[in-house]
């Protein structure tokens, strides 16, 4: 495994990057989330950088481009279904969604066609329910309530390609987490110097750090298995145990950065509240990290861990 994205994924994801910061960053979500209509021209923006030409499927350098065009998305929480179109399989956009109802998936208001997989590889029809209007809540904004029907067909590699995206998603807010808490304890002051000198905040800092820095490294293993895999099982298991990974990680992350900025931490003036509420639906839909180990378990008892050995599970 090579351990260093391409040179194309790694502009590509620049390119987006500083497009999002020039046109104000983490300030598009406050937008959006006054204005909901502004997300269409988000989706505009993207698609004026070829950003909706990507195809993950067409091979390795093609989903390492996809994925970093995720993690820069994520680093902005920017309001669009970047992920679902990134990965999607038969419409303009693929949604992960649960088995169980009620099923939420973000931004299905706006005007694509939908689809959905689970999280063991079911395909779906998707329909708004009512009017299909979104939920507005603080924790889901662009939530959409919607109806699945079981649809022929095998989702398993449209699952693990929408899983490993939606981690490098996460992974990307995480790491803006990160840098801004660090920011902040920098600047702020305690008995007369920074926070970040006292040794207990730099604990914490680095337990954050290096929660970042180890699910960045799994995530780009999953690329690498996604790529070269043929085995739907083994690519569906990889990314599951990305998604739990990740799930974990931003829990010791965001919790953290709400520790460090204290009381401010829960305010509309700083980026990590917005960050926190925005990293919900990613964490926790369409199912949230103890639900996601329990389809990992299960699938590990049915086909074992194809990376050791291809051992079959026992009977």
């Amino acid at each position: 495994m090579n351990a260093t994205l391409s040179a194309e994924a790694l502009e590509v994801g620049a390119m987006v990057r500083e497009r999002v910061e020039r046109e104000g960053g983490v300030q598009l979500l406050r937008r959006a989330v006054a204005d909901p209509g502004l997300r269409a021209g988000v989706g505009d923006m993207l698609g004026e950088l070829g950003i909706w030409e990507i195809d993950p499927a067409e091979g390795a350098t093609e989903l390492e481009v996809a994925a970093e065009v995720c993690r820069a998305a994520g680093r902005f929480a920017l309001p669009y279904p970047v992920v679902e179109r990134l990965g999607r399989c038969g419409a303009d956009a693929t949604a992960l969604v649960s088995r169980r109802a009620p099923r939420i998936v973000p931004h299905m208001d706006l005007g694509l066609s939908w689809n959905g997989v689970d999280l063991q590889g079911g395909r779906h029809r998707l329909t708004p329910r009512g009017a299909g209007i979104t939920l507005g809540t603080q924790l889901a904004p662009f939530g959409v309530e919607v109806d699945a029907a079981a649809d022929a067909g095998d989702g398993r590699h449209g699952a693990a390609l929408l899983i490993a995206l939606e981690s490098w998603w996460l992974l990307g807010l995480l790491e803006n987490a990160v840098e801004d808490t660090a920011r902040y304890a920098r600047e702020r002051e305690q008995f007369g110097r920074p926070l970040a000198q006292f040794q207990a905040v730099a604990f914490q800092l680095a337990d954050m750090s290096l929660e970042t820095v180890a699910s960045g490294e799994l995530a780009k293993y999953a690329l690498w298995v996604l790529a070269r895999s043929a085995d739907a099982d083994e690519a569906l298991v990889e990314a599951l145990g990305l998604r739990v990974a990740m799930q974990r990680a931003a829990g010791t992350v965001l919790r953290g950065a709400h520790q460090l900025h204290g009381a401010m931490g829960f305010t509309d003036e700083v980026d990590v509240s917005w960050l926190s509420r925005a990293s919900q639906a990613s964490r926790r839909l369409p199912e949230d990290s103890h639900r996601t180990t329990g389809v990992l378990l299960e699938m590990l008892g049915r086909v074992g861990y194809p990376q050791l050995g291809h051992v079959a599970a026992p009977r």
